[in-house]
């Protein structure tokens, strides 16, 4: 049984049926925190006509004079700002809609920190205290390949470098945000500063926990990027550094594993899994593909707290396919 497969389907015919009949999709008050990653899944479904559809009513309706993607919902303005931008980018050149990929892209270039090669993480700011995020600058590093931008992506390859040889306690525990002024944020700011938000400690570090939420998902963007990087570049030192970050994935508690957030890591292990034939990615692939499908709904969506099921869905699809493609099954 093509058990990844399927539940990419199922997962994809639940999409099909958030699509309406202008092109739009989901909630309109969700705007893009409902649609941004659904043009990649529709695709990897081979739903290829709706996401079609679907990029001609961004193209007119969501796409803003700046190259930004709308409309925005209040709480998709915070510091993951530019990662929905990037989910949009990403799905439009997989499916040669490069007007929006490339529109998409040059205002995901006003993000870029020349300094550094990272990428902000504050819609606005862009001074040397303003925080600069793993996942976020992973997630661009990603646009920048599906676009060309290949000089971005290298220096975004050598930002996740440099926080990597900054961690103080590896693989015990991973710290993920960095800022020119600070270097590499051991804690979160104290309530009442300038830098102080509503993000807590799971922003700034990743610990091997047994129970509880944890942003699991760091490792494996960040291995999954690396991975492409070296696909794209054949520079061993990529492929190196992203072995180094899925080391915290091999060394997680089955708890981790089980997490929705895992599914960014079973992408990095299919990836790597291709590239090296070692069954411990494949094996961390298939785990924790095994534990996405066990959380399936029966309509075909997923659930997660903090996220829409449109948005859930949307991305467990993209990493069941990823899966797929890697061992099959």
């Amino acid at each position: 049984m093509d058990r990844f497969r399927e539940a990419r389907d199922r997962g994809g015919c639940y999409l099909l049926r958030q699509l309406h009949a202008d092109g739009s999709f989901g909630s309109p008050e969700a705007g893009v925190a409902d649609y941004y990653k659904v043009p990649a899944a529709l695709q990897v479904c081979g739903e290829t006509a709706a996401a079609h559809r679907l990029c001609d009513w961004i193209r007119h309706h969501g796409l803003m004079e700046n190259g930004d993607f709308g409309p925005r919902p209040r709480f998709a303005r915070d510091y993951f700002y530019a990662y929905f931008n990037a989910w949009v980018v990403i799905g439009a050149a997989r499916l040669g809609q490069f007007d929006l990929a490339n529109r998409g892209m040059d205002f995901l270039m006003e993000f870029n920190d020349s300094e550094s090669g990272g990428f902000y993480s504050s819609p606005h700011d862009r001074r040397d205290f303003t925080r600069q995020d793993l996942w976020v600058v992973s997630g661009c590093g990603q646009a920048a390949l599906y676009t060309g931008r290949n000089e971005a992506a290298q220096q975004a390859g050598r930002w996740i470098q440099r926080l990597m040889d900054a961690q103080p306690a590896y693989p015990e525990k991973l710290y993920t945000v960095y800022s020119r002024s600070a270097g590499l944020h051991l804690e979160a700011p104290a309530a009442g500063s300038r830098d102080a938000g509503d993000d807590d400690d799971r922003r700034y570090c990743l610990v091997n926990a047994a129970a509880g939420d944890q942003y699991f998902f760091h490792p494996g963007i960040a291995g999954g990027f690396l991975s492409m990087l070296y696909l794209a570049s054949g520079e061993r030192q990529w492929l190196a550094l992203a072995r180094q970050y899925m080391r915290f994935a091999e060394l997680a508690t089955p708890h981790l594993l089980t997490l929705l957030r895992a599914g960014k890591v079973a992408w990095a292990a299919s990836l790597l899994y291709t590239v090296t034939a070692e069954p411990v990615y494949r094996n961390l692939a298939t785990t924790i593909g095994d534990n996405i499908i066990a959380q399936q709904h029966e309509d075909g969506c997923w659930g997660m707290a903090g996220m829409s099921s449109n948005d859930a869905t949307a991305e467990m699809v993209y990493w069941m396919d990823q899966v797929h493609q890697a061992v099959g099954g």
